[in-house]
């Protein structure tokens, strides 16, 4: 089965589905179990082949045309599940290089229900990437609040591989009805998101008694690949040990400037367990820079200018030609490299 045979049904073009952000936010009212880990968002790649979307059909069910692409990446793209987006390539080349897309938000994951991990196994036995997994943990025991993140802040006691936060408050009439903390940045290879999910349901017209605040490991790229992966051969303290190893909240001494090595805060540890922050998860990858991901750079970021410029010279591409001879003096060590290694028969 093709990309254009796969099954579907209408023609969706609702607005729901106007902003790639409102597709993102659509969070899911389920709640972790007790001391469990919660899969909160999927986004993978997978080749491009009749198996796939075979097996595609079979995990995700009927899926509604969007009349729309997905980022410019892909040409097509349908709705799956409740909110879920799969997009795919017409062009049989573009179709090596980026395959099928899956993008899970939160309702899409927990439409699949106890599938959800199955379906996670499935995508990385078949030659699948994952390019973002949202791991979250929930507090309903009151351990994660706004005042003792902002007190931790103010006082020394957080220990972060990133500088500063962020924080975000709902407020109605003086009175603040949620909020979000963010730590890191999604330009980066991960980021911890923590917040009043209670406060969020409660927005939305939901009862939701007592205290809930969830905190959200987000993954990108050959990260959320290695995360995913590691998850699977260890369980979830692979998880928890890279949050600790990005974010701890401590007890501050005054004896030791380093503040790694002062003791995790009595509450963070009641809400993570003592779990030892974890190693690195990219070491021994391929390096970041190669000639294969400098030309996807490049037609992601440039490809609609380039195109403009040469379609407006009338095919010629004696400007384009002109830059790129301009650029080879340009070239830093990192370039260097990537061309050493596809010189000498590596990873392009």
């Amino acid at each position: 089965m093709t990309a254009k045979q796969a099954p579907m049904t209408g023609n969706y073009m609702g607005a729901t589905y106007t902003t790639e952000r409102e597709h993102e936010a659509q969070t899911s009212a389920l709640a972790a179990r007790p001391g469990a880990m919660m899969l909160d968002y999927l986004r993978a790649r997978l080749p491009d082949d009749e198996a796939t979307w075979r097996s595609l059909s079979a995990w995700l069910g009927p899926m509604t045309s969007r009349g729309c692409g997905w980022r410019g990446w892909y040409s097509d793209s349908a709705i799956v599940l409740d909110g879920g987006v799969i997009a795919w390539c017409e062009s049989a080349q573009r179709q090596k290089t980026w395959g099928v897309l899956v993008d899970l938000p939160g309702r899409a994951c927990a439409a699949l229900g106890d599938r959800l991990i199955p379906f996670l196994r499935w995508v990385l036995d078949a030659g699948g990437h994952v390019t973002r997994c949202d791991f979250a943990i929930d507090d309903r025991q009151g351990y994660l609040t706004l005042e003792r993140i902002l007190d931790a802040d103010c006082n020394g006691g957080i220990v972060s591989r990133w500088r500063g936060l962020t924080v975000l408050q709902n407020r109605q009439r003086g009175k603040v009805i949620g909020w979000t903390v963010y730590i890191g940045s999604r330009s980066s290879e991960a980021m911890i998101r923590i917040y009043d999910k209670a406060g969020e349901q409660r927005r939305r017209g939901k009862d939701v008694p007592g205290h809930w605040v969830r905190l959200e490991l987000e993954c990108h790229q050959d990260f959320a690949d290695a995360l995913s992966r590691d998850y699977f051969a260890r369980g979830s303290i692979a998880v928890v040990e890279q949050i600790n190893r990005r974010l701890r909240f401590i007890v501050p001494s005054e004896s030791d400037s380093n503040r790694w090595r002062a003791p995790a805060a009595d509450w963070w540890e009641a809400f993570l367990g003592t779990v030892a922050p974890g190693e690195s998860l990219l070491c021994g990858e391929m390096p970041e820079c190669t000639v294969e991901r400098l030309a996807r750079y490049v037609e992601r970021q440039a490809g609609p200018a380039m195109a403009t410029v040469v379609t407006a010279d009338g095919g010629d591409l004696g400007r384009v030609l002109d830059m790129l001879s301009r650029s080879v003096y340009r070239l830093k060590p990192k370039h260097k490299a990537a061309l050493a290694l596809a010189f000498a028969g590596g990873a392009t």
